[in-house]
């Protein structure tokens, strides 16, 4: 208990300090992990930390976190056990700390047991958070960090992703899709596809899309920016695969496509 709490109160400072200005310097693979979890069954995940952009020696703090993914898509970290969703206690990492040297790699090891009784089915979720505090310029705290996101899913498990609108933003030389998603499923949803404008005038835009993650029983809007011109009286087409389909034989499924007039705004 004493473990949480202090793993819990460091990662609410974390948080609390300003980011850094450029992009941290430490990297974490793989970023990200799927799990098929078996009550009562044990997983070890090994990753690999580096120091990969700081001339400086990295002294790195390693815990684990709870993370949601947001309506816009940006992945929010909290301390761990709090969420519904948590798998936090699920897991003990080895080493708890880690100095890296410029350019050297570490491994970590992650070991899960999942409950015998778990809570409920479905998703449950953690990160590994890889964080170092210190001074910066002006002598200003600063936070560098990387994760890795763990999914595990318990059967029965259902992943229902659906495209529920598609609309046109922004001004004329700077448009924007945005693309609404939801599921109503109790499993994340992990979209592939492309999504095609065509009308009169222009040749088609082709807007490839790969690793959507649409977590279980929440919304998102994916935003791609448009380049080119755009077609006379458009039209707009999207076709998506769900690569996570827990509840279908292969493990992928087809989501039902959206087509429909893509009207111009104003502006």
């Amino acid at each position: 208990m004493n473990r949480i709490l202090r793993s819990a109160t460091l990662l609410i400072a974390v948080l609390a300090l300003p980011a850094a200005l450029h992009a941290d310097p430490v990297s974490i693979e793989p970023t990200s992990v799927e799990i098929p979890a078996d009550p009562g069954a044990r997983h070890r995940q090994v990753l690999t930390i580096a120091n990969t952009g700081s001339d400086e020696t990295l002294s790195l703090t390693l815990i684990m976190a709870d993370w949601t993914i947001g309506k816009s898509g940006a992945v929010a970290l909290t301390p761990g056990g709090q969420q519904e969703t948590s798998a936090a206690d699920w897991a003990r990492v080895t080493p708890g700390f880690m100095a890296l040297a410029p350019g050297q790699s570490g491994q970590v090891i992650v070991d899960f047991v999942i409950p015998a009784k778990p809570d409920r089915s479905g998703n449950y979720r953690t990160a590994l958070l890889a964080s170092q505090v210190a001074p910066g310029p002006h002598g200003i705290m600063q936070r560098t960090e990387a994760s890795s996101l763990f999914y595990f899913t318990i059967d029965p498990a259902v992943s229902a992703p659906a495209i529920t609108g598609v609309r046109l933003t922004g001004p004329p030389d700077a448009r924007q899709l945005e693309v609404d998603l939801s599921n109503s499923g109790n499993a994340h949803a992990r979209l592939e596809g492309k999504i095609r404008i065509e009308g009169d005038g222009h040749p088609p835009i082709v807007l490839p899309v790969a690793n959507l993650v649409v977590l279980e029983a929440s919304q998102r809007t994916f935003v791609l920016p448009i380049d080119g011109e755009l077609p006379e009286r458009a039209r707009v087409t999207v076709e998506f695969d769900n690569l996570f389909a827990p509840q279908v034989v292969g493990g992928m499924a087809p989501v039902r496509s959206w087509s429909a007039p893509l009207d111009t705004p104003a502006g």
